[in-house]
């Protein structure tokens, strides 16, 4: 091992070395206090917004994954979203549906739990729906998924060192609307019959496609702009001000909905606080408001034109009183739209025809099946709006085209502004008073819809001591395009934002400043959270992530992951630079290489059971190849300021239970994708706020620079996760400008232990891989040159 221990660096602002006469002690640890070093504590945060162990305040970054995107669909009767529907019980079993086994079945837990620690991971969000709680009508809760969902909370527990926190997901309403989320009974109590929503394009479902392998990548995500999922989220968020006729079971559709998706993620919670109340405050950390919100309709200045926020437009595009229109069972005449680089580029139209198919149920018969009591005023068959003449169902003319931009009871101006800091606050309040109904030290974790800026709610009584904001992001070239371009991205946020009078501004040339600007992006989203929420309140990128079907699939033919490489070190690299909370976008463990995470063709798993593969093992071996320890033992190496290396191993002869460990840790590492880029070292407790970190892939070099002046405990350690992926035993260096280092190694654990003084300025740390030292050759390794240069 060359390793070298206090060298000062320049520009060290440490005024105090230690004694090099004195040589640091050696310590003995057993594996299970090496694994308690990352167990899951008690957190609170700190006023620079940074999560903190309550006992030490220790800088605690959380870098986790989305657990698992296979949730949203059922999996009894077993559905994907390219199921054909009348073979898959799509409708027939609809109310019957159980989700007990996803995201996966019990007794897998430990393989897919350990191989997101063995990533290094420290976090999950943890994917439930709405459906999967309460999908067999209003009221009726699912107790055999609710205590599954508890039981493998509980191995999560078991396993130790992964925080949780809860995501009630939703992709455009429902899977009944192509995406995922809400069950279908709430269509029907919106007076909806979704059983003629292919007929009338009010939404695009992947089950219903001809030919589902060839259906086109992210149409799904139209359906926010189609009839349907408009509808539902209008009248979720502002059914009272847009639908006052709309009254069910002696209220507004508005609060119908909201007191059933609200009560349902209560009595989810309220059970786990029962049955496993030790969860609570240490493994599950907190609870996500609802996945991506969306406003619908509200704000739309002219129904007869796209809304502003409609930046997607691609395949056919009705206009929303077309999707009206079409929803009455009128014909339409629609804007067919592709994508360029510049954004959405027409390239014709075309006739829909439902023949007076409508999109509105017709009689009372799902009403009497899920006991709705709907008003007199409330007529079947006829799209509520035009009950409420904002247009007419037989001419098809829009009469109040700017319906959804004016406040009917004050004349306001809406726009997505004031829907953010008026009916989302407003939904946030019920959302927070309910968590906190169950719990008082659980994190609520506002989500606000996607992109947006968030609701300037600092310094109110909509924050408190134990609250975080989600911001989501990804890549709209690299997702819209399916590939990593290097020469020219744009900047996605600024352009949102009216950064540039036109889009071609907002072009970026060169994989350098295409890496820059994701940086920037980042930071942006991070201001903006700081700005209106508070800079106190913790920011969680809770979704990110690249798709890995890139080319036309070309990686899975001949094996070159270098593009998704590429892609995801620059989004982890852009989340390091802005010292980002992140959860990454996802873990799927079905994923394979035909269907993706088998949802409307997405393919973002960082894990495919089609990419496991033998050869690749070797892949995996490299700490085998290199001497280092088995399951069983561990390696512990002390560097001190004399810049001396003691070691010490603590090793018996590995028996077979241990070798055949061993192989198993291996075997769980296969089938990671894109590993270089996502396997990555970082600041997991950080006794100081963190300046700077950066890991550099072609580099293989880890830096990281802390501010360490207002720190109290200096007893605590910084600690840092070292993969032996880049960083194999042997085979690096280690450099800080303060203080002594240990290295603590199995094949569980793997991390740098950095003691250090506090209270004396900003300290740095480096650890430099001898692969990226081109004087070092690795066919030398065990020869008398590599013991006489320190290379052992």
């Amino acid at each position: 091992m060359h390793f070298k221990g206090y060298i000062p660096l320049p520009n060290s602002s440490d005024s105090s070395q230690p004694d090099k006469e004195s040589p640091l002690p050696m310590h003995k640890h057993s594996i299970a206090s090496l694994n308690s070093v990352l167990e899951t504590k008690p957190l609170s945060h700190d006023t620079h917004g940074n999560f903190v162990e309550a006992a030490t305040k220790r800088r605690v970054l959380l870098r986790g994954i989305n657990l698992d995107s296979s949730s949203k669909m059922p999996q009894n009767p077993l559905q994907y979203s390219y199921s054909k529907p009348n073979k898959c019980g799509f409708w027939q079993e609809a109310d019957r549906v159980s989700f007990v086994g996803k995201p996966f079945p019990l007794e897998e837990a430990y393989e897919h739990l350990t191989r997101i620690k063995l990533w290094g991971y420290n976090t999950i969000r943890y994917i439930v729906t709405w459906e999967a709680i309460e999908h067999e009508g209003p009221g009726i809760y699912d107790t055999d998924y609710i205590d599954y969902t508890i039981e493998l909370l509980r191995k999560i527990d078991e396993i130790g060192g992964l925080y949780v926190f809860i995501d009630p997901h939703q992709d455009v309403w429902s899977r009944f609307t192509g995406g995922s989320g809400a069950p279908l009974w709430t269509l029907y109590a919106a007076g909806l019959e979704p059983r003629n929503f292919p007929t009338t394009e009010a939404s695009l479902i992947h089950n219903f496609a001809a030919d589902p392998q060839n259906y086109q990548k992210m149409v799904w995500a139209t359906n926010y702009f189609r009839m349907a999922t408009q509808v539902m989220f209008t009248l979720f968020f502002a059914g009272s001000m847009f639908a006052p006729k709309a009254i069910i079971n002696g209220m507004n559709i508005q609060d119908f909905l909201q007191s059933h998706f609200l009560d349902s993620i209560s009595f989810l919670l309220t059970s786990i606080k029962q049955k496993a109340p030790e969860l609570l405050n240490k493994t599950l950390l907190g609870v996500e408001s609802l996945n991506e919100p969306n406003s619908g309709y509200y704000g739309y200045p002219d129904l007869e034109k796209y809304p502003p926020s409609q930046e997607l437009r691609l395949g056919t595009c009705p206009k929303p009183i077309e999707g009206m229109r079409l929803g009455m069972g009128l014909p339409q005449e629609v804007d067919v739209y592709s994508l360029s680089v510049f954004g959405p580029r027409k390239n014709g139209t075309k006739l829909i025809d439902p023949n007076g198919v409508k999109a509105w149920v017709s009689d009372d018969q799902m009403d009497k099946h899920y006991g709705f009591q709907r008003s007199p005023g409330w007529k079947l068959g006829e799209c509520i709006f035009a009950q409420h003449n904002v247009w007419d169902p037989r001419s098809g003319q829009a009469l109040i085209p700017n319906y959804f931009s004016t406040d009917p009871n004050t004349g306001e101006t809406l726009d997505d502004q004031t829907f953010i800091n008026t009916l989302f606050v407003d939904f946030w309040a019920k959302w927070k008073s309910m968590v906190r109904k169950v719990d008082g030290e659980l994190y609520v974790i506002m989500q606000h819809p996607v992109m947006a800026i968030p609701p300037a709610v600092k310094g109110t009584p909509h924050i408190d001591n134990r609250t975080a904001v989600a911001q989501h992001y990804y890549d709209g070239m690299s997702l819209m395009f399916q590939t990593w371009n290097r020469k020219y991205n744009v900047d996605t946020l600024g352009i949102l934002r009216g950064k540039y009078v036109n889009p071609v501004f907002g072009l970026v040339f060169g994989e350098k400043n295409i890496r820059k600007s994701l940086r920037n992006q980042f930071a942006q989203l991070k201001r903006e959270a700081n700005e209106a929420v508070g800079p106190s309140v913790p920011v969680i990128v809770t979704e990110t992530g690249m798709p890995f079907d890139m080319d036309c699939k070309k990686a899975y033919s001949d094996g070159d992951y270098s593009s998704q490489e590429s892609a995801n070190d620059a989004l982890q690299s852009a989340l390091e630079h802005t010292n980002l909370n992140s959860t990454y976008w996802c873990y799927n463990s079905r994923n394979c290489h035909k269907w993706g995470d088998n949802w409307n063709l997405e393919d973002f798993s960082l894990y495919s059971k089609d990419d496991v593969d033998d050869k690749k093992n070797e892949y995996w071996m490299r700490a085998g190849t290199y001497g280092t320890a088995t399951i069983g033992t561990y390696l512990e190496w002390i560097t001190n300021s004399s810049s001396s290396l003691d070691t010490t191993s603590k090793k018996s002869e590995a028996d077979e239970e241990e070798i055949e460990l061993e192989n198993k840790v291996i075997s769980l590492m296969n089938g990671t994708r894109a590993a270089a880029a996502v396997v990555r070292p970082y600041g997991v407790l950080v006794n100081g706020t963190v300046v700077f970190s950066e890991f550099d892939l072609k580099k293989v070099t880890f830096v990281m620079e802390i501010n360490t002046r207002v720190q109290s405990h200096k007893k605590a350690p910084t600690v840092i996760y070292l993969p032996e992926l880049h960083f194999p035993p042997g085979q690096f260096e280690v450099r800080v400008t303060n203080g002594t280092t240990s290295y603590r190694h199995n094949k569980f654990v793997q991390l740098i232990e950095w003691e250090h003084d506090v209270q004396i300025g900003n300290i740095r740390i480096e650890v430099s891989s001898y692969a990226g030292q081109e004087d070092y050759d690795y066919n030398e390794k065990g020869t008398l040159k590599a013991l006489a240069c320190g290379y052992l």
